[in-house]
């Protein structure tokens, strides 16, 4: 019997990132002259890449000019250098899985919209003492999910068919890459996103706790 693979998003999935973007994006806009915008604002906004969120925040705030939007994402990338590890954390029952699915010898990834140096940096400090076979985040915009160009990278990396791949996340756009690769869709309800919105984006699994996700290996193994 195949062993099933599994692919984790980062962001809202692996690790809560939130107050750390915030403070970092605020930053960003405070030095431009830009009111800040709330916490519950970033969780509607994050998910699609760096560009996609200043879009977002500056389209919110009335502010139109490619030019500011340019100068936002290179503030953001100096502010989150310094600002990534400030709050960022493991999410509960994070650890406990992974120990389970490292015991059992089953092959894990991650794919992230964030920055590739930002994923690596986080998963070196926080996830240093697990084997993932492949880390990707993106370097251009081209290669953020829902295009599965990265995704099909990792499968090779992994050498398991997409059918017998778990690709886990927090968002519909996580949900619509696994569809987009012919994988295992599972969206997760601790992240960023609204609960509804993942029930919309109808995954072939909803978990509210990460413990979850060895009740769902069982079904395939």
């Amino acid at each position: 019997m195949v062993k099933i693979g599994i692919i984790f998003d980062l962001d809202g999935t692996l690790l809560d990132t939130l107050d750390d973007i915030v403070d970092s994006a605020n930053n960003a806009l405070y030095t431009l002259g830009i009111e800040p915008i709330q916490k519950e604002k970033y969780k509607e906004f994050i998910g699609d890449g760096v560009k996609d969120l200043f879009k977002k925040v500056l389209e919110y705030r009335n502010v139109f000019s490619e030019e500011i939007l340019e100068k936002c994402i290179k503030l953001m990338k100096e502010e989150y250098s310094k600002n990534c590890l400030n709050k960022t954390k493991p999410y509960e029952g994070i650890y406990n899985v992974l120990d389970f699915l490292k015991t059992n010898n089953y092959k894990m990834s991650i794919l992230s919209n964030k920055q590739n140096i930002f994923t690596q940096k986080l998963v070196d400090h926080f996830f240093k003492n697990y084997n993932f076979v492949s880390v990707k985040g993106i370097e251009s915009q081209d290669e953020k999910k829902p295009n599965p160009k990265l995704a099909l990278e990792i499968v090779k990396e992994m050498g398991i068919e997409p059918k017998n791949i778990l690709l886990i996340g927090d968002s519909a756009t996580d949900v619509l890459t696994a569809k987009n690769c012919g994988m295992i869709s599972v969206g997760v309800t601790w992240g960023f996103k609204t609960i509804e919105e993942i029930t919309l984006s109808n995954p072939n699994h909803i978990i509210h706790h990460p413990s979850e996700i060895t009740n769902i290996l069982k079904n395939y193994n």
